[in-house]
């Protein structure tokens, strides 16, 4: 006897490969069907049970899939015990139990008997699974590692009948297919029969019974989905289509903003959207990119020389549990929170945190923690993020009281300078509705419920990727580049096309029936200070040896042993230029920059790493030459150490040094051990594609590759050629 089974339950389990004796970590159960078969494939009996809930509720996320809400199943369902006794009865009658990601199912109804206590051998019965014995069969590409992918259900379903099946989102109507499938691949000897220990006899006599395709047992199946009326709406519901009555009399201004610094994400140019801003009138607009502040500085140069208040941010990824947790992608991942700079003390602490993220953090992000939070919330502003949110996410994943908790967490932090986020996306395309404005609507409800029964303020954001609704394209393009896949690819990641820049209009027009969560974006724009990024660079501390009181005198010492070994005589020209270099470096306030260049140059020597002669500006110094940074003597040739470092364009002195491969590390190393963790740090240059660089990537999207054989002048620069086509050509 088959008894092929399915489930319902409130979501995923927190680990997959948790044993199921770990019954924290399996969801609950609030739907069981199944259907008992003997060996010819006929039905012999099914059922379908709700299960009320007991301790605990139905999350959002789990109702929007299969539709059983937390009070249809209290209204509807039997209590965990009977429901498990009743499907108990079947489980003693089988030989197999068959199911699809059978494995899934298994622990989840385990855990469920382990909770209850009910004695069964449910977890001793021999398993059969229709999407593992398949997946070699199929074929389908896109599995891990280069191997096929698994199939869904109504991939299996559709490739063996050739007809659609119409998910009901019922574990009822998913046995029905299930069954079918299971027998339709015994049929064809996908599924061995010598796997079911059926012998000859039993499998002739199974196929004279089923000589064509495997069909309908003739059960209906009604969808939950359709008992959706029974919800109670709340009077206080954020409506999903405003309809005000009057002009609403509203500012705005935009405190969640991706630029291109979000790499591979944001597709907003920073000179653009603060232009934009200015000619829209904002009195203010925040840059919170992905995990990073990579872009903090142009953006506060250039919103100062627009005239308009620069809010520094970022969207900070916060860790499950805490930073240096990275065992588990589930449990140890993340959620959204918008962190940004009251003042420069806040900017001191954001960057302080980001940067903590990325050293200490990183586990596939560079995650904070609430530990960090707590230490460096002085001078910050938090907003409670997207639906990626951790607010957000406990609404819809888990329990509006435990996104309560959450809430009061923040709000305990950072007092009234915690807010709660509000959006709205909403598309002429009712799929993508299904999958974000609806599950926003959803969310914005509860956070205007929770914001009034805490007393926190929420306010509108638009999680703004690009700068004006036709950039919408490009950024689609953007997303293919980044995940990986093709345009035409109809699992790939998408965007809802409405996270361009909107003008205070476009704003109004979205919440005009909540003009408060406009006018609360002005709020805080009106507690940001202020100040100024420039700062005086901070050099590490240089270990003088004994007899030598400051950096001055001992660069002087070194730089002149350095020239009686580089020069046979030193003349009154050398001595006058080294004193001239030497005097420029100290008031420029330089002097144990070049001790530590020279310094870790000369253990590189000593470790045996080949190092350049110097290449740049640098080989205009006397200076450098003497402590041996450089081996180009810029007296002989002439060179001008002004191009290097001029008091009169005070800077930075900029050193390129070449290592050889092999021993780079190995500087790196001994420079970490020397000055410290945090004293040492790597920089980095974006990567801005132009022409040709930047075509071949985008062109991926349409199945292109990057071809060979062309000509140079196209390879190097195709502009002019493709314009030429495209006015021969036009489309």
């Amino acid at each position: 006897m088959f008894l092929i089974f399915d489930t319902e339950t409130t979501g995923l389990p927190k680990r997959d490969n948790a044993p199921v004796s770990e019954v924290d970590n399996w969801p609950r159960v609030v739907q069981i069907a199944w259907q008992l078969h003997d060996d010819n494939g006929d039905l012999s009996e099914h059922n379908n049970l709700l299960i009320q809930p007991d301790g605990f509720e139905v999350p959002y996320s789990a109702e929007k899939i299969h539709g059983i809400s937390t009070e249809r199943a209290r209204k509807h369902g039997l209590p965990l015990v009977e429901a498990l006794q009743q499907f108990n009865e079947s489980v003693l009658k089988s030989t197999f139990l068959v199911g699809h990601n059978i494995r899934f199912d298994i622990n989840a109804l385990g855990a469920e008997f382990i909770r209850s206590g009910v004695a069964t051998e449910f977890l001793e019965k021999k398993q059969v699974c229709t999407m593992r014995s398949s997946t070699d069969h199929l074929k389908l590409p896109g599995g891990r590692g280069g191997k096929f992918k698994p199939p869904k259900l109504m991939e299996l379903y559709e490739l063996l009948f050739e007809e659609q099946f119409m998910e009901a989102h019922n574990a009822a109507a998913d046995v029905e297919a299930t069954a079918r499938c299971f027998f339709e691949l015994l049929r064809k000897k996908i599924i061995s029969p010598e796997s079911l220990e059926l012998n000859q006899e039993q499998y002739s006599r199974f196929i004279s019974k089923n000589q064509g395709k495997i069909g309908s047992y003739g059960l209906e199946h009604q969808s939950n989905l359709e008992e959706e009326s029974e919800k109670e709406v709340s009077p206080t519901n954020l409506s999903a289509e405003p309809t005000p009555e009057k002009p609403v009399d509203a500012r705005f201004c935009h405190l969640h903003v991706h630029t291109q610094y979000s790499i591979l994400d944001g597709a907003a140019s920073i000179p653009e959207i603060l232009k934009k801003a200015v000619d829209d009138g904002m009195r203010a607009v925040a840059i919170t990119d992905h995990g990073n502040m990579f872009g903090a500085k142009e953006f506060h140069a250039e919103a100062a020389k627009r005239g308009i208040k620069p809010i520094l941010g970022c969207e900070a990824y916060i860790a499950r549990r805490e930073r240096h947790s990275k065992k588990d992608k589930n449990q140890d991942g993340f959620a959204h929170i918008v962190l940004l700079a009251k003042n420069h003390k806040g900017y001191q602490n954001l960057i302080t945190m980001i940067s903590l993220g990325w050293t200490e953090g990183f586990y596939y992000k560079p995650r904070i923690d609430r530990d960090l939070l707590e230490k460096y919330h002085e001078g910050i502003i938090c907003l409670s993020a997207c639906l990626g949110g951790e607010i957000p996410q406990a609404i819809m994943h888990r329990s509006v009281e435990e996104a309560e908790k959450i809430a009061l967490e923040y709000q305990r932090i950072f007092g009234e300078d915690f807010y709660l986020e509000l959006m709205r996306h909403r598309t002429d395309d009712p799929g993508m509705n299904k999958l974000v404005f609806d599950d926003q609507v959803f969310v914005n409800r509860t956070l205007l419920e929770l914001g009034g029964k805490l007393g926190i303020k929420c306010l509108a954001t638009n999680d703004t990727h690009f700068v004006n609704r036709e950039d919408a394209e490009a950024h689609d393009h953007l997303i293919c580049l980044n995940t990986g896949k093709d345009l035409d690819d109809p699992t790939r990641m998408k965007y809802t096309r409405q996270e361009w820049f909107k003008t205070q209009a476009e704003m109004k027009e979205v919440f005009s029936d909540h003009p408060d969560v406009l006018n609360n974006t002005l709020e805080v724009a009106g507690k940001i200070e202020q100040y100024e990024l420039n700062a005086n660079p901070v050099m590490p501390y240089f270990p003088l040896p004994e007899g030598f009181s400051n950096e001055d005198e001992y660069l002087k010492h070194i730089t002149y042993e350095g020239a009686s070994k580089r020069y046979p005589e030193i003349t009154e020209e050398v001595r006058e230029r080294i004193d001239f270099e030497l005097g420029t470096i100290q008031r420029m306030g330089f002097p144990g920059y070049f001790l530590i260049v020279q310094d870790f140059i000369s253990a590189a020597r000593e470790m045996g790493v080949s190092v350049g002669p110097g290449r740049g500006s640098a080989a205009g110094s006397a200076v450098a030459y003497c402590l041996g940074i450089t081996d180009i003597d810029p007296i002989r040739y002439d060179l001008l150490f002004e191009r290097f470092l001029n008091p009169d364009r005070i800077s930075m002195p900029d050193i390129d040094i070449d290592f050889d491969e092999d021993g780079r590390d190995e500087v790196l190393k001994w420079v970490v051990k020397k000055y410290g963790h945090d004293r040492v740090a790597h920089i980095i240059g974006p990567w801005r594609p132009k022409w040709p660089s930047g075509m071949w990537p985008g062109s991926r999207s349409f199945h292109c590759r990057k071809p060979t054989g062309l000509p140079n002048w196209f390879r190097n620069d195709p502009a002019p050629p493709l314009r030429k086509l495209s006015r021969k050509f036009p489309v």
